[in-house]
Order: C-alpha cells, then sequence, then structure tokens
C-alpha cells in the first residue's frame, strides 16, 4: 500500500549478481529505496498518481519533482495534477487521463508545459507506466525538467530561419549544387539567371545553362570538389531564362546538404567587368602590336623585297624561254622562292590577326610550347637586335584555354624581357624560354631574361595595375596586371623571382587538361582524298576581282566555275544555276556576306548551308556574333588551292537539302 507522503511497502525478489554465481534473494525496498535516491540525485523528479474519477491525485512525489513543478511536496500533494497544466496542452492531458481511467495504456513519453507557483511555465517531459496500488490503477511517472533543451531547440529553430532569411535576401547569388542540378538558389540567384521561381531551375541540368566551352571545366570541378578538393574561384558564361548570357564568377566548398555530399558556391554577375577587362586587353594587346610595328613591317618586307624582284626577274626572263628551254630551271627555282617568300608572309600575317583579334572567351585544348613558339616569331624581329633566344621545350600536356589570351601573356613578358636589358651588350644578353609538366597536373612556362632584375622593394608590387618602373611614356603599367588577370581567370598562377642585377624569371602555372573541344581547323582537317574529285558547280563571290578571276581560273580545269564580284551579280547567278558550293568573301562593300547568306537562305532554302566564307580575319562585333551562330564552313586569306579543292570535294559531296 501506498501512503501520501509515507513509506512504500517491499517485499524481495531473486536475482543473479553474476552469471557465474547462485540466485541471490535481494531486499526489494532496499533496491527501491536506492533507485528512488538516484532519481532524485539526478534531478529526476517521480510522482505516484491515481487514476480514478473524477479527478487524479499525487499520492507519492519526490523532492525534485516538488521542485521541477514548482511547488512544496506537501502542497504538490494536495493539488489537482491538471491544475498546474497549461491551458494549450490540457485538453492532451484530460484525453489521457480518459484512456487511463479505461485502462488504456497511452503514450509512454511525452512533452506538456506545467504552469508553477510563481507563474512562470516550465517545459517538462514525462515518461509513465502503468501500475496497481492496492488493487486501484495508479500511474508511476519520472520527470525531467527540458525548459532548457526546448528554448535551445527554439533558439536553433529561429537562428536557421534567420540565416535562410539572410541568405535569401542576400545581394549576392548563393546556390547548392547535387549531382548536376540546383537543388537550392536564394532571390539574388534566381534574379541574375532570370527564372521565375525555384522549382522550374532545379529542373534544368547544368549542363544545359552553363556555356558548351565551359561544361567540361565545370563537371571536372563539381567532382573535384565532392572529393573535398579546394578549388579556386572560376568563371563561367550561363545561359539566362530568356536566353541571354551572363558571366558569372563562382567560389565553391564541399558542403553537405539533407544529410548528402553537396556543393556549396556563391556567384557574383561580372558581366560588365569582363567586358570592360576584354576592352582593356584588346587595347594592351594593340599596343604591344604598336611596340613591334617597325620589327613586324621588316619581317614583312624582306621577303616582300626578293618575292618583287623575283617575280620581276621571271617577267622579263619569260620572253626568252622561246629560244632558249634551259632557263625553265632557274626561272622554276625564282618562282619557288617567290612562293616561299609569300608563304612567310602569310604566317607573319596569319599569327598577328590571331593575336590581335577580340574572340571573347572561348577556350580550347592548347599547346603551351606552341604558343610560346608563335609569341616568339611575333616578337621576333623586337627580340633578335636585343638578346639571344635559347629555348626548352619538354613534353606537357596541353592547357584548356584561349590562345590569344596566352599569346598576349607571352609576347608581354617576352617584352618586358627585352626592355629590362641594355641595347649596348646585345651579344651578352639572353632570353630562355622553357615549357615543362610539373607533376602532371601544371604545365609551366618560364621567361628567364639576365637583364637588371626586380629590386625586392618593387617586386610584391610588379602585378598592381597602373604600377611601372619604366620612364613617362615608355609603360602603362597595364601589361603585367592584365597578364596576371588572363593566367588566374584559367585557374593558373604567374609569379616573378629574381634580385636588382641578376636577371628575373617569371613563372606561369596553368593546369592541364584531357578535355579537347575546339581543335583548329589544321588540326582536324583531313588529308586530300586519292578519290578523283568529280566536277561540281562552283560560284565565287568576292569583290576584289583578282581573287575570283584566279580562284575561277584554278578550278575550272575540274569544275564549272562562275565568278562574281557582287552580291547583286552572284544572286542572279544562283537564279539561273543550281551551285553546290559558293565561296563568299564575308565583308565587301554594300551587300556583304551576311546579307547574301540572308537572302539566299530566304529564296533557296537549304543552299545557304553550302556557302563556305572567306575572311580577311577583320570581324566587326556584328560579323563575330554572326560567325557564331552560324555552322558553315570559313576559310582565311591567304589560303592555298589544295585547300580549296578540298573543301569543294567535301561541301560538294554532302547529300542535297531536302
Amino acid at each position: 500500500m501506498v501512503r501520501p507522503g509515507g513509506r512504500v511497502g517491499y517485499s524481495a525478489i531473486w536475482m543473479r549478481r553474476d552469471p557465474g554465481e547462485m540466485l541471490a534473494k535481494i531486499d526489494l525496498g532496499v533496491l527501491g529505496r536506492a533507485m528512488l535516491d538516484a532519481a532524485g540525485s539526478a534531478g529526476i523528479g517521480l510522482t505516484v498518481t491515481l487514476v480514478e474519477p473524477p479527478v487524479p491525485r499525487h499520492v507519492y512525489a519526490n523532492a525534485a519533482a516538488a521542485a521541477i513543478l514548482g511547488w512544496s511536496m506537501e502542497e504538490l500533494l494536495a493539488r489537482n495534477p491538471l491544475d498546474s497544466i497549461a491551458q494549450r496542452d490540457l485538453g492532451r492531458v484530460n484525453d489521457r487521463f480518459a484512456k487511463r481511467v479505461a485502462g488504456e495504456q497511452g503514450q509512454a513519453s511525452y512533452e506538456l508545459v506545467v504552469t508553477r507557483k510563481d507563474g512562470r511555465e516550465a517545459a517538462i517531459e514525462i515518461t509513465a507506466g502503468s501500475a496497481t496500488l492496492d488493487g486501484r490503477p495508479a500511474v508511476f511517472a519520472f520527470i525531467v525538467d527540458v525548459s532548457a533543451r526546448r528554448e535551445a531547440e527554439s533558439h536553433r529553430l529561429r537562428t536557421e530561419a534567420r540565416f535562410r532569411e539572410l541568405i535569401e535576401i542576400a545581394p549576392e547569388p548563393v546556390s547548392i549544387i547535387r549531382e548536376g542540378h540546383f537543388v537550392y538558389v536564394n532571390r539574388a540567384y534566381l534574379a541574375v539567371l532570370g527564372y521565375p521561381d525555384g522549382p522550374s531551375l532545379y529542373r534544368v541540368p547544368l549542363s544545359e545553362l552553363v556555356d558548351e566551352h565551359d561544361r567540361p571545366i565545370q563537371e571536372a570541378r563539381e567532382s573535384a570538389l565532392l572529393a573535398r578538393t579546394s578549388m579556386p574561384p572560376q568563371t563561367y558564361r550561363a545561359r539566362r531564362f530568356d536566353g541571354t548570357h551572363v558571366v558569372l564568377e563562382v567560389s565553391s566548398v564541399y558542403f553537405e546538404y539533407e544529410g548528402r555530399p553537396a556543393v556549396l558556391g556563391i556567384a557574383r554577375d561580372v558581366t560588365t567587368r569582363k567586358a570592360l577587362e576584354r576592352q582593356l586587353i584588346q587595347a594592351d594587346r594593340l599596343a604591344a602590336l604598336g611596340t613591334m610595328a617597325a620589327g613586324v613591317a621588316h619581317e614583312i618586307n624582306n621577303p616582300l623585297a626578293y618575292v618583287m624582284l623575283n617575280l620581276e626577274w621571271i617577267a622579263r626572263k619569260l620572253p626568252e624561254v622561246e629560244h632558249d628551254r634551259t632557263s625553265l630551271v632557274g626561272l622554276t627555282a625564282m618562282l619557288d622562292e617567290a612562293r616561299q617568300g609569300a608563304e612567310r608572309v602569310s604566317t607573319i600575317v596569319r599569327e598577328l590577326r590571331s593575336f590581335s583579334r577580340s574572340d571573347g572567351e572561348t577556350r580550347a585544348s592548347v599547346d603551351l610550347a606552341a604558343v610560346a613558339q608563335s609569341s616568339i616569331r611575333i616578337a621576333g624581329h623586337e627580340l633578335r637586335h636585343k638578346a639571344r633566344i635559347v629555348t626548352s621545350f619538354e613534353p606537357a600536356r596541353p592547357v584548356w584555354a584561349n590562345q590569344a589570351r596566352l599569346e598576349q601573356v607571352v609576347i608581354n613578358l617576352l617584352l618586358n624581357a627585352a626592355q629590362a636589358m641594355p641595347e649596348t651588350r646585345a651579344e651578352e644578353n639572353e632570353i630562355r624560354v622553357s615549357v615543362r609538366e610539373d607533376a602532371g597536373e601544371y604545365a609551366v612556362l618560364e621567361v628567364w631574361d639576365n637583364g637588371q632584375g626586380i629590386p625586392a622593394e618593387v617586386l610584391p608590387r610588379i602585378f598592381d595595375p597602373f604600377f611601372t618602373t619604366k620612364p613617362v611614356g615608355e609603360g602603362t603599367g597595364l601589361g603585367l596586371s592584365i597578364c596576371h588577370g588572363i593566367v588566374t581567370s584559367l585557374g593558373g598562377s604567374i609569379a616573378a623571382y629574381g634580385e636588382a642585377g641578376e636577371g628575373t624569371t617569371f613563372r606561369v602555372a596553368l593546369p592541364t587538361t584531357g578535355h579537347v573541344l575546339g581543335a583548329t581547323a589544321a588540326s582536324t582537317r583531313e588529308p586530300p582524298s586519292s578519290r578523283p574529285m568529280r566536277a561540281a558547280r562552283v560560284l565565287v563571290v568576292d569583290d576584289e576581282t583578282p581573287i575570283a578571276t584566279t580562284l575561277r581560273e584554278l578550278l575550272a580545269p575540274e569544275h564549272e566555275v562562275v565568278a562574281a564580284t557582287s552580291a547583286r551579280e552572284a544572286l542572279a547567278a544562283i537564279a539561273k544555276t543550281e551551285f553546290h558550293v559558293l565561296f563568299c568573301d564575308l565583308m565587301m562593300p554594300g551587300v556583304g556576306g551576311i546579307e547574301l547568306y540572308e537572302q539566299v537562305r530566304r529564296q533557296h532554302p537549304g543552299l545557304e548551308r553550302r556557302i563556305v566564307f572567306m575572311t580577311g580575319g577583320a570581324f566587326t562585333a556584328r560579323t563575330a556574333e554572326f560567325l557564331a551562330s552560324v555552322q558553315n564552313r570559313r576559310i582565311e586569306k591567304p589560303f592555298s588551292l589544295t585547300l580549296v579543292e578540298q573543301i569543294v570535294r567535301e561541301v560538294a559531296s554532302t547529300p542535297w537539302p531536302s
């Protein structure tokens, strides 16, 4: 029997003290008192409550229960237990009381709020068990004060809600990526990509959002980040909801989201900044060309001189061939020299055109050694009169970059090296250019000179914009800063080493890649087929009459060729004849190649795909955008007859558009 405030009667139990010992009789009263003392010492309240109608009543409570519920033990035993229950939980407790009266077993553990004597509320957790006292239903309840836990949980939830709100209203785009999709973006990310809501963006794979040229590096970065590899910020060109593009600079880290690996990214819209950087880079590139202008003219004039002399000599000697057939050998040799000179001029012009062209952020697999060789040729005249050039190119995997931008970096470093050495000792000056692979992860380019070196106090500032040690009028202080920007945007690094009077080494390290997306025409072009070329109807359109007529004469032995010097003549010819191939100059006065393409597309659908554009390399912004939007073949002037014949064969053999 249990008496209010009195002792509980105990019997005895049998229990095994040790698996190897005999059963021993234990006084249950002793065990019960020990358990009650342990609960009290641990601050766990204990009550025994009779659940007989009309109301339940406590018949036992320990000091810990009284402290938790906020009443003295006498007051607690005298009160109706339901009077302490907070109003919002009272209905739930009454339901439980009714079930207990009916003999049903309720939930063993639950939480509720009670009102203490001082009016303060306390959250408690009750773990209850049913019992029978003298044949009457009762409940033994262990009580734990969980107010602090609830407050901590409430604080955590408030903090999480506040943090999520801060992320939502953050001005910088924030995202979480998992398995090639966005699984969370904040409002700023939706705004920068132009999507109406999160779910519509989450359905779109990243492979469709990221520009195809940036897709390989984005996928590689995601894999590396999921492997918890630290990665530097990366710039991507992303497609917006309306089809336009935006340039984003993204910093990313590994992140667990909903218990699964993911990538947390913070982005920044750098579209305007990148446009300004492109203008600055182009200005620096043209400045470099200006520096090399005299040398370039010299490089072109030398071969042009013997080309013109050889052609003039051939023109004088040709009348003698009729009387002296042996002179043909000498004339042929001179003609071959003239051809080689023209090819040398063509190579110089092609490299200068590639270097000076503003081609945006287009990237491809680039051989760093080839870039170094091309840069040395472009800057050759500026260098060879000031220093000896020594090269060392070891095998290295390609890098994922923009070739013209890399050439700009190397040429800037070469010109800096040349300017650092006094012209008075040109026979002693030396510039060494080397390329190698570093641990299979980076391709490394080094440019060393034995010039004046860089003072220690200046070295930390050499990549700062507008910082220069050159005299006024000889430098803007942007060259090395632009080099730094180009290299770091490619995920690489650039550093300078050396001391005053001991020369300087510039080291450029770029990550290698196995992705090869943008192969050049030269590398992907198949050798001419040995199959006989079937006759084709060819239209040549060029406002330069010598080009149009010469192509007609060269192709005429094998094909039916019509030459036109304007778009109007070309359209008139197309109206009369079904051509297999159309060679069209892109830049013509009046109606140019773009307009001709559009008129052919409207008037003769399908035929526009057979147009091959001929370019001199001078692209306007509109022309560059047009070329990026069509898949037509294009060739750059000057070109060889072999290339033209190959293109005629390839285009003419394609099925006629249906």
